[in-house]
């Protein structure tokens, strides 16, 4: 981690809320400190901790999710689209929607 590198924030908690597409933005690192460092975003700096990445000095959640590229974010949303996916087809009451060769096939998969 240097100063002046690119990195990602995703709008997460309150200021993710009532949004249709993810929020997105594109900024860099301005000050590394012994635990933390700081990003610009506009004319405020955003201060995460370097251990964990996770934003400081928030009150009840952050409102942004660091990133260091933008193919963990696109991973991250697949990763949530397919588990939630998944787990409707097996959360649910009444009878699977399903074939008894995909259950088959799913039931290999986990076992393996």
């Amino acid at each position: 981690m240097n100063i002046g590198d690119k990195v990602y924030l995703k709008a997460v908690g309150n200021m993710a809320r009532g949004r249709k597409e993810l929020l997105i933005k594109e900024s860099e690192i301005t000050r590394i400190g012994r635990k933390y460092f700081e990003v610009q975003l506009g004319t405020k700096p955003i201060k995460f901790n370097i251990e964990s990445c996770k934003q400081e000095n928030v009150g009840y959640s952050a409102d942004w999710k660091l990133y260091f590229s933008i193919q963990e974010i696109i991973d991250e949303q697949e990763f949530e689209k397919l588990e939630r996916d998944i787990k409707s087809k097996f959360d649910s009451f009444g009878k699977l929607d399903m074939t008894l060769d995909q259950l088959r096939r799913i039931n290999k998969i986990i076992n393996e």
